[in-house]
């Protein structure tokens, strides 16, 4: 289990009570930045699984002070990607294969509802240009080219843009940070069928077909489960 242990001033944490509105704006602004800095560190496994959470290590790593940082850490122990153990420290999360499959159930079902509803709504070129970098990708050959995340992120994310309810869409990014953290990189014989998985969802929402949008979404999260159950039960 890594545990970061590089030394910062205490100063970094200082209140200021005089501070005024667009300096409060500001103090969210960096907040949401080192909320989304934590959540690169845990996706791209430099904070793995069961890692200590070192608050003064992370405030020098990341360069900002320990209140914004506390601001993220609070944030992500309310989604539980960070858990507070009895010692009252926090830990990056262990996500159990039982946790994974019932949010992959439930990423299915509501997924496909939104692919239903975002059928004939995303632009044509939004759905033109992944295609695009879909086929570049295919072409390089490169499981683990971070394009593949990146690709998968937007197509999932366009789809939920569209579906036209936002509840629908960040009930959908909530559960899909869970699955984040069992990353697609281990996945590395899906590329390929991912891609596929991936065009025949974007041919149905460009066709406007909400009935092959929804089944091409749910048959494509279905693979992802078996690929995990796969993946895991051959060590």
């Amino acid at each position: 289990m890594t545990v970061i242990t590089v030394p910062v001033d205490d100063e970094l944490e200082a209140p200021r009570a005089d501070t005024d509105p667009a300096e409060a704006a500001a103090a969210v602004g960096l907040g949401s930045q080192a909320y989304e800095a934590l959540l690169d560190l845990i996706f791209s496994r430099e904070l793995k699984q069961g890692d200590q959470i070192q608050e003064r290590a992370l405030a020098t790593r990341l360069g900002i002070s320990r209140t914004p940082l506390r601001e993220a850490m609070h944030r992500l122990e309310g989604e539980r990607i960070l858990e507070r153990k009895s010692n009252n420290r926090l830990f990056v999360r262990l996500v159990t294969l039982q946790e994974i499959m019932e949010t992959l159930h439930v990423r299915r079902l509501l997924e496909s509802e939104a692919a239903a509803r975002s059928a004939g709504k995303v632009p044509g070129d939004r759905l033109q240009a992944l295609r695009t970098r879909i086929e570049t990708l295919m072409a390089l050959g490169d499981p683990a080219h971070p394009e593949h995340q990146r690709l998968d992120a937007e197509l999932h994310g366009v789809i939920s843009e569209y579906c036209d309810n936002q509840l629908l869409a960040d009930m959908i990014a909530e559960l899909r940070r869970k699955t984040r953290m069992f990353s697609l990189k281990r996945l590395d014989n899906r590329m390929a069928p991912v891609c596929f998985e991936h065009m025949a969802m974007i041919a149905a929402l460009e066709r406007g077909d909400a009935q092959a949008a929804a089944a091409e979404t749910a048959r494509h999260i279905d693979n992802i489960r078996q690929s995990i159950i796969d993946k895991l039960t051959s060590y």
